[in-house]
């Protein structure tokens, strides 16, 4: 279903500018591009003698479970909950019953089939209990769809926490297994005031960031950071500074591990609920399957915003670098060809604009873009003869914040760039990435999570989270100037 003409302009600003941002985007490294020299009004307030954050400070990643006891440091995502609005005696869940039960059953839906082909992302009876989801990973990001100048122009800026979840069932002998599954939760924190868009942008303008929200939230991370360094949270004092993104060293360090853990929920539990839950997304396999991987976005529109949906609803999103019609798209394993299903037409060469397939299929024709995707890396067997600087080319344009965002490059080419690294340009290392959790074979298309009890990074990731940090430490952090006398 189209975005354009069918939904209003409030929802429209709830739901379509920041959505899917953790699955999907691409707004990387400010060594290559800018996380833009002014901040959008509302999220400039300074704060002063907070140190700098640093990677694993805004980027948190569990420990894959291994053991039984290791379920007892993760996050149940059912465990967490939010003051009711209503009656503050009263807690509801930050992801809602009814939500979780869309969320399935647009899985379950056409838009979950991935068009002219048979295959359907197919959650197993597992993964559809609430039971079974727990968090991998948290990110916290200044603004989405990207921190560029150009960027929020365009899209405006949207303060997020996004949880990565997936499902963990228990074997027979009761050790934790990690289905092939993964979830995302975007909680996002904006003004109703929105600023004036460009021309051709949809209604009814700019995303504006809540100042208070965010920097709250900012506050509490630099909070959390200070007690692990300080050895508040157990026996060793924990250090995240000058690291390499990876497992949050604080979750790795058994003296630290249990606490920490309960100061993250209470953390998620003070900023995060249903009220903000603004899109979702999903990544798994066929029904029944080893492959192919499926990548589904949706929108919670929530009760009250549209008179058409008084209940409120969830719906899929389409494909921004797609058709304008399809949602779904699959990457095959290496034995399928054409492995990329449908073909994205990407827009990451052209100048930044607001204008997508996910706003409606007019909205920027396929014969108006230009842009680079893995897709033709993975067109074939052997691998196309591409000289090495021509591939590195094209990976460096899907990680240029500058450049490539959710809303023009397709989530595959965002999920396999490392692979596609490490396999083409034979990559061992990968800045700002602990070696332990590269990707651990072409099939392990995690960007921030678990591919069993393996925990993985990729570049695009440590990128992102480069320039988040970037952003908070000199626009949030930064001590003001001294008068001049």
């Amino acid at each position: 279903m189209h975005i354009s003409g069918m939904l209003s302009s409030r929802y429209l600003r709830l739901g379509l500018i920041g959505i899917l941002v953790a699955t999907c985007a691409c707004f990387a490294s400010l060594s290559r591009g800018q996380a833009g020299a002014g901040a959008v009004s509302g999220v400039s307030a300074q704060t002063p003698d907070i140190p700098p954050l640093s990677a694993d400070d805004v980027s948190i990643l569990f420990p894959g479970p291994t053991r039984a006891e290791d379920l007892a440091n993760l996050i149940a995502v059912r465990d967490l909950t939010a003051q009711n609005v209503q009656d503050p005696t009263k807690r509801d869940l930050v992801w809602p019953y009814e939500v979780f039960q869309q969320f399935l059953a647009i899985a379950a839906s056409p838009a979950g089939q991935v068009a002219g082909t048979q295959n359907q992302i197919g959650l197993p009876p597992e993964a559809q209990s609430m039971d079974a989801w727990f968090i991998a990973g948290i990110r916290i990001d200044a603004g989405a769809p990207g921190l560029s100048d150009d960027i929020r122009a365009q899209f405006g800026q949207r303060p997020e926490i996004r949880l990565i979840i997936q499902p963990v069932t228990r074997k027979p002998d009761g050790t934790p297994q990690v289905l092939d599954f993964a979830g995302h939760l975007i909680f996002d924190f904006i003004l109703d005031k929105q600023a004036s868009a460009p021309a051709g942008c949809p209604p009814p303008g700019l995303a504006q960031p809540d100042p208070d929200a965010f920097s709250s939230i900012v506050a509490d991370v630099a909070a959390l950071r200070t007690k692990l360094a300080n050895g508040q949270l157990g026996t060793n004092k924990v250090i995240t500074a000058g690291l390499p993104l990876g497992v949050h060293p604080g979750l790795a360090d058994a003296t630290t591990a249990v606490n920490l853990r309960q100061e993250i929920k209470s953390f998620l539990e003070r900023h995060i609920s249903g009220q903000h839950l603004n899109a979702m997304a999903l990544a798994g396999l066929s029904a029944g399957k080893p492959a192919p991987w499926i990548f589904l976005a949706m929108i919670n529109i929530h009760p009250g915003v549209i008179p058409a949906f008084p209940n409120g609803k969830v719906i899929p999103l389409n494909g921004p670098t797609l058709d304008g019609v399809q949602f779904a798209q699959m990457l095959q394993p290496d034995t399928i060809f054409p492995r990329v299903v449908p073909q994205p037409t990407t827009n990451n060469l052209n100048p930044i604009t607001c204008q997508s397939a996910a706003v409606s299929a007019t909205s920027l024709p396929i014969s108006s873009r230009s842009g680079v995707s893995t897709s033709v890396l993975l067109a074939a067997a052997p691998p196309p003869s591409l000289a090495p600087d021509k591939i590195q080319g094209i990976l460096d344009v899907i990680d240029d914040p500058a450049k490539s965002h959710f809303f023009n490059t397709d989530c595959v080419s965002c999920h396999t760039e490392t692979t596609a690294a490490m396999d083409l340009l034979h990559a061992k290392t990968i800045p700002g990435v602990d070696t332990a959790v590269l990707p651990n074979g072409p099939w392990d298309v995690r960007n921030f999570g678990w591919k069993g009890s393996h925990a993985t990074v990729t570049r695009r990731t440590a990128e992102e989270t480069a320039a988040v940090v970037a952003f908070i430490n000199s626009h949030l952090l930064v001590k003001p100037a001294a008068p001049n006398h």
